[in-house]
């Protein structure tokens, strides 16, 4: 396996919809739709036909399998990672780890063994650390250990302290999945590989080298994947020259192969070969991972740093003294396909399939949803994020570029071979302006796997100026308070009431100070759609995102974010620390003229192939309430 195909990412995700579920009756986005013109392709479902157990006939697995057993033998239930995927500090870590009574807890149900997976063993960096921790870390070789229950779906994550060999602290994430360790994407790669349904689909064997994207994870609706029930890993086999692709979904809960689908590509010109492009990973890692970068510029002072899978944050930023940002960042990009034609499914009887009742979730048009969430991260701590290029960016923002000069922070995260078909590209970018203002923006510059993507980045705002902050939203013709987390839909389109702000912040002991929150409705670029956003708000917890999260929520259940689980039971937010979830809604469109978030190569002017974009930006801007009232 090289190193390049091993950090090479564009996430994809399998379009199937297949096996025993339950029924969810999904809304269209109520915002434009674009009409897509190119969609020659059909889209085909392949529904597993083969029994399970043909893949425990496969060398890799049987290895897996065996090993497993003897574990469980001798009254262990944990797989290591191998030795391959271990330095010398990463294989004393995992010792530690391993014989750590508090992380090993849930690995046991009554007198039952569960089984676990040891995923990733890595050098930890300051976005895991809580602050308790991270001046030990500086001075000792610290490693963060991460390992995932199948049976209760749980990822739990461990600091070690190699040099003192302690474990320092212990957290468990119910329903949340890690990145998987190389062994099981290689175990994924030849369930894949050696799928009769894979090879009847492409009439030739494949190998690893038509297969891309194994390390992925996936949802797929109406499956065990479905909302990460299972862990679920999507290998794709893209066949450019018909501008299609055979998406496999790998259920490695159950070691099978839970579907395929056919889907379009798009249309592309965009080359087989692309350059190398150099990824410093080492210097990523070193200079923007494992510590804080302070920058001190037009009035501001703040910490910027690259997170595991949370992207660029912004931390302690404060304007000429005053504290404004304690933490701000995008955590995920949930994607979701929409299919508008394929199969004709009769679900008007009970279908069945190897014994399992087969259900699938379509709206009132025949339409399906699938998708996957996508994660950004430093280089050399996930194997599945999309992956930054160069380090942050410090640009000057002219008067004549926005009503107020200031400057930008932006990191660009993309796949290593963007902008081909099913490879992606986001830029994190934060904006402070000299009047004290500042502006969060998520950027999609495509490409995608299709032409109907949906695309929602989840922003996590946690505002600092005040211990006691009151949210006020308005509403026919008045601001009103929140009283309890909740969250509101922005209508589409126009102003809220004519109103340029529709929420403000505001500190409990000084009214006078505090933030208004304007959405994008496009008046802040040209070309532009806005944002068609839901507003969460929640009391701040530490273990809510303060430090990495992993994923939340499903890619595409369009009713549901993910941040949902912080709303249940709905607490009291007045004159409290409060955390902002601000969360755009993105549709893509290909048609020629009025191409958005997209990305194709072209010929250009000289005769060389050169990458056309069109890029889409979302996000709210924040302005202080003493400066309104001084206007």
């Amino acid at each position: 396996m090289t190193k390049e195909l091993l950090i090479s990412a564009g996430i994809i995700v399998v379009g199937v919809i297949a096996a025993v579920g339950y029924w969810y009756d999904f809304k269209i986005p109520t915002f434009e739709e674009s009409n897509n013109a190119d969609k020659a392709v059909t889209e085909t479902i392949i529904l597993p036909e083969n029994a399970a157990h043909i893949y425990q006939k496969i060398p890799e697995v049987q290895q897996y399998l065996k090993e497993l057993e003897q574990l469980m033998d001798v009254g262990q239930a944990v797989v290591p990672l191998q030795a391959d995927e271990l330095d010398a500090g990463a294989a004393q870590a995992q010792q530690i780890v391993l014989n750590d009574s508090e992380f090993l807890a849930d690995t046991l149900q009554g007198a039952q063994l569960l089984h676990n997976d040891i995923m990733t063993v890595r050098e930890t960096i300051v976005s895991a650390l809580d602050n308790a921790y991270q001046q030990r870390c500086q001075q000792h070789s610290c490693y963060q250990t991460e390992k995932y229950n199948f049976v209760t779906n749980t990822t739990t994550r461990a600091i070690v302290d190699i040099e003192d060999s302690v474990v320092l602290a212990v957290e468990r994430y119910p329903n949340m999945q890690p990145d998987i360790s190389v062994r099981l994407m290689h175990i994924a790669q030849q369930i894949a590989l050696n799928a009769p349904e894979v090879k009847q689909e492409l009439t030739f064997t494949p190998s690893v080298k038509d297969m891309s994207m194994a390390n992925v994870r996936a949802a797929l609706k109406e499956s065990p994947c479905e909302n990460s029930a299972h862990l679920c890993v999507a290998p794709v086999f893209a066949d450019h020259q018909n501008q299609r692709a055979l998406w496999a979904v790998v259920d490695l809960t159950d070691l099978k192969l839970a579907g395929a689908k056919w889907a379009g590509l798009g249309k592309t010109t965009t080359p087989a070969c692309i350059a190398e492009r150099s990824l410093q990973n080492r210097v990523l890692m070193e200079q923007y991972c494992q510590q804080d970068t302070e920058l001190e510029k037009n009035g501001w002072q703040l910490k910027y740093r690259l997170t595991g899978s949370d992207g660029l944050e912004i931390r302690d930023a404060y304007f000429h003294g005053k504290p404004v940002l304690r933490s701000a960042k995008i955590v995920d990009w949930h994607v979701s396909y929409q299919q508008e034609k394929g199969v004709k499914l009769d679900t008007s009887v009970e279908s069945y399939l190897q014994g399992r009742r087969v259900e699938f979730s379509k709206d009132d048009n025949e339409n399906y949803f699938f998708g996957y969430n996508d994660a950004m991260g430093c280089p050399m701590f996930s194997t599945s994020a999309v992956l930054p290029f160069n380090g942050p960016q410090i640009d000057v923002i002219n008067a004549d570029q926005a009503e107020i000069a200031g400057f930008s922070i932006t990191q660009d995260f993309r796949n290593p071979k963007w902008p081909m078909a099913c490879n992606y590209r986001y830029e994190n970018r934060f904006e402070f302006y000299d009047d004290g203002s500042f502006r969060i923006v998520a950027v999609n510059k495509g490409r995608g796997c299709g032409n109907n993507a949906l695309y929602r980045p989840l922003m996590r705002i946690d505002m600092g100026f005040a211990e006691q902050e009151t949210f006020y939203q308005f509403d026919q013709g008045q601001w009103t308070v929140w009283q309890q987390e909740q969250q509101y839909r922005l209508p589409d389109g126009g102003q809220h009431g004519g109103q340029q702000f529709d929420f403000k912040l505001v500190s409990e002991a000084d009214p006078e100070s505090g933030y208004y929150i304007e959405p994008d409705r496009g008046q802040f670029e040209a070309g532009q759609r806005g944002d068609h956003a839901i507003v969460y708000v929640t009391r701040f917890k530490p273990d809510e995102g303060d430090r990495d999260l992993l994923t939340l929520g499903s890619c595409c259940n369009l009713e549901e974010d993910g941040v949902e689980r912080y709303l249940t039971p709905p607490e009291s937010i007045t004159a409290t620390n409060l955390v902002i979830w601000y969360v755009p809604r993105i549709q893509n469109d290909t048609r020629a003229g009025q191409e958005y978030c997209w990305a194709d190569t072209v010929v250009g002017r000289y005769g060389n192939l050169e990458v056309q974009e069109w890029p889409c930006s979302v996000g709210p801007r924040f302005v202080p309430i003493q400066i309104t009232h001084m206007q």
